[in-house]
């Protein structure tokens, strides 16, 4: 394993925060898998390929926030190139101004320097167990 992985989960989190859809995409692997859960009041549903998950991203992160942060409480690496991520997320509506915070959770797949896989989680546990890491 190495730090690069890591590296590249910090990197799209910091796209992220910028909103930059162009930068997020460039970390993802062109045969990508984006599983998204119930963060956003949507069912939950897989994206496939980066035009999908660019969509994901623009009706998920960009039109519903003037401004979104996300903080990794912890990152930890794992094996078979799994990175488990969890953290705060805080966002401010674009219309109501309503200033939202919660936490998720999601592991990543990493191959080549770029996520090939992403499964969200509600649940911390949940998202532990699926990176082989315990409590």
């Amino acid at each position: 394993m190495s730090r690069e992985n890591v590296e590249v989960i910090l990197q799209g989190l910091e796209a992220v925060n910028r909103q930059d859809v162009d930068a997020f995409v460039a970390l993802l692997s062109p045969d990508v898998e984006w599983e998204d859960a119930a963060f956003w009041s949507e069912p939950l549903r897989t994206y496939r390929g980066r035009a999908e998950v660019r969509e994901w991203f623009q009706r998920v992160v960009v039109e519903p926030w003037e401004s979104i942060h996300t903080e990794a409480d912890e990152i930890i690496e794992a094996e078979d190139n799994r990175v488990f991520g969890g953290g705060l997320i805080t966002a401010r509506g674009r219309g109501s101004g309503v200033e939202t915070h919660f936490h998720g959770w999601a592991v990543f797949w990493v191959a080549a320097g770029k996520v090939r896989k992403r499964r969200a989680f509600l649940d911390r546990a949940d998202a532990l167990e699926a990176a082989g890491l315990r409590e």
